[in-house]
């Protein structure tokens, strides 16, 4: 018996309502909220962050693009939160600042000293030898 099933239809809008928690390293957790098309990482420090993503900066980009590339056909909004603070945004409605440009990342608020301190972090630190 031949079984189908149908490809949603991307252009209808999705409306999620949810969280997701992922535990991180020490006892640290990392939550995704779903509230409608926005989406929100919230973690406690850069350290949990940058666990999260590949290791090569190579690798990081393509995983933006992708991450972009989606949220902008879903048409969500993902807001990424460091400590409490408002760290980058990406997707639908997002206004694409001059680093993201650089970064040849479109829909992305990535601001300056936010880099600078996702780079000054402990995860980044060995990888980068600068101890």
């Amino acid at each position: 018996m031949l079984v189908t099933a149908s490809r949603p239809d991307t252009s209808l809008p999705i409306d999620v309502q949810g969280e997701l928690a992922l535990d991180g390293p020490a006892d640290s957790a990392v939550t995704l909220t779903a509230d409608g098309a926005q989406l929100v990482l919230a973690a406690p420090g850069w350290a949990n962050l940058h666990a999260l993503g590949p290791r090569s900066l190579a690798a990081r980009r393509r995983a933006l693009m992708t991450a972009v590339t989606a949220l902008r056909t879903l048409s969500l909004t993902l807001h990424v939160r460091v400590d409490g603070r408002r760290a980058f945004g990406l997707g639908e409605g997002v206004k694409t600042t001059l680093l993201a440009r650089l970064l040849g990342l479109a829909s992305t608020d990535i601001r300056f000293s936010n880099l600078v301190s996702l780079l000054r972090s402990p995860a980044a630190a060995p990888r980068a030898g600068l101890r």
